[in-house]
């Protein structure tokens, strides 16, 4: 896999580890009984085997696992999802066993992604950065745990009661790596997944989500058009006058960078 685009690492920006799979979604409370909480992965590459991958769930309270699961025997849908969760949950492909004690925790807790088994994370498995793919700290208006923090090589924790409305909110990962909450969305792009930094007038790019042809309505003088994976691979980049085919691109989700007359875009874009 190519290396994050320099241009990032200049900006100061922490984007997406160079990985084929990430965390993008928690849901660690939902209305009523909890009977629609759920973890959603995502990769860039759709129908990627998850053999070899364990999910792990700790507890704030000691700092170590109280459940995990293997993912072997599953794969990433035709868009690059994959969600366990409650058999509430819409779109489910693992369901969760019915005790409640191995479900995912409200409060000051974490889930990680391993390349490793479930044997590997007995019940009380103290956290660790080993074999580490991707991992997320979060609460519910807790204080900071700076154990699962440090064992997990983390330094944000973050609040799904942030809108003050936990139950009806999810934590959803952002182009920038970071957690934003947003309304729960198991199998489809977070709604709140942008990092558009600067908005230039006038211009309007469309079709979103696209299938074939690009167009970019506005613009005074050529643009640079770039396109990255949510991983940080840099896919292609060329000059726009007022559309580009990017047919070429496997479906699922991108970020495009645009550069005009000396303005920076970056959006979402949802490859069909």
């Amino acid at each position: 896999m190519k290396p994050i685009d320099s241009l990032f690492i200049f900006m100061g920006i922490s984007f997406l580890n160079a990985q084929a799979l990430v965390i993008n979604e928690i849901d660690a409370d939902s209305p009523g009984a909890d009977t629609a909480e759920f973890i959603e992965l995502y990769s860039s590459t759709p129908n990627l085997a998850l053999d070899g991958y364990v999910l792990v769930l700790f507890n704030g309270a000691d700092d170590a696992s109280y459940a995990a699961y293997d993912l072997d025997s599953y794969s990433t849908d035709a868009i690059g999802f994959f969600v366990i969760g409650d058999s509430g949950v819409t779109g489910v492909s693992y369901t969760f066993s019915s005790s409640s004690s191995s479900n995912i925790q409200n409060g000051a807790e974490a889930v990680a992604l391993y390349q490793a088994n479930k044997a590997d994370f007995p019940i009380d498995t103290p956290v660790t950065t080993t074999n580490l793919i991707d991992a997320v700290v979060y609460d519910s208006d807790d204080p900071d745990d700076t154990g699962l923090l440090a064992g997990l090589g983390k330094t944000v924790q973050y609040n799904e009661n942030a809108s003050s409305d936990a139950a009806n909110h999810s934590l959803q990962r952002q182009a920038d790596g970071s957690f934003k909450t947003g309304t729960p969305s198991p199998n489809i792009a977070n709604a709140v997944l942008s990092i558009e930094t600067t908005e230039i007038s006038g211009l309007h790019i469309y079709l979103n989500p696209v299938s074939q042809m690009l167009y970019v309505e506005g613009l005074t003088q050529t643009a640079i058009a770039t396109i990255y994976t949510l991983s940080g691979e840099r896919i292609l980049t060329k000059p726009i006058h007022h559309s580009f085919d990017v047919s070429h691109l496997t479906t699922g989700i991108y970020m495009l960078r645009l550069i005009h007359n000396g303005t920076t875009i970056r959006i979402k874009l949802v490859k069909q």
